[in-house]
């Protein structure tokens, strides 16, 4: 059987912010699209099984994944899990400056994120799936780039539209990955993008810290 998965899961405290922004916990997560076992998603990931136990109990217990299935199979309970939701985010209020957790929150979300894209790309140098060769085609190469633009307003509301909708076409935004298609390759991206205060016409504000 199969759960429909929420459209969103919103996280709203710190507690879940941590158990879901652990770059193995994500792994999990990644591998949940479709109904399987922590056997299942252990030969996937090339953990063994016995590590990924308390994670799962940990994901359930925070509703970030669901347990859709109950079998026995030779005597022994096998549970079919599922990731509760299509896409995860943090709710807006939780980034808002204006307590002494704010930086360990920003700390939390950012490190899982860009935690799990390094582990990645690690992983997939090591097996060959990203080229680093001087000869290799651009489909097989990292992109890698921090860059900076002045832009106005209305530049930049066309940006992030512009943006949104080359994701949503090639099937990042709101879509399970085809893992299955044999002439397909799993991509990662991770994406920051936000207005900057380097531009020396912001004051730096105090943090809750600077204020103790």
């Amino acid at each position: 059987s199969s759960a429909i998965p929420a459209p969103e899961f919103v996280i709203f405290d710190l507690e879940t912010l941590k158990v879901l922004a652990d770059p193995l916990r994500l792994s999990i997560i990644e591998n949940l699209e479709n109904p399987s076992t922590v056997k299942d998603v252990a030969e996937k990931i090339q953990r063994p099984p016995t590590k990924l136990y308390y994670h799962f109990n940990l994901l359930e217990k925070h509703g970030l994944i669901q347990t859709v299935d109950t079998r026995i199979v030779s005597g022994i309970v096998e549970k079919h899990y599922q990731a509760s939701a299509r896409r995860y985010r943090v709710s807006w209020g939780l980034l808002s400056p204006t307590d002494q957790a704010f930086n360990e929150r920003i700390e939390v979300m950012l490190g899982g994120i860009f935690g799990a894209a390094r582990e990645d790309m690690r992983e997939s140098i090591e097996a060959g799936v990203v080229k680093v060769d001087a000869e290799a085609p651009s489909s097989q190469r990292v992109v890698l780039r921090s860059a900076r633009s002045s832009l106005t307003a209305d530049q930049a509301t066309e940006f992030y539209g512009k943006l949104k909708a080359l994701l949503d076409e090639y099937g990042f935004i709101d879509r399970y990955t085809d893992t299955e298609s044999p002439d397909k390759q799993l991509y990662r991206l991770t994406l920051l993008l936000h207005p900057s205060s380097r531009d020396g016409r912001h004051k730096k504000k105090k943090s809750p810290k600077d204020e103790t």
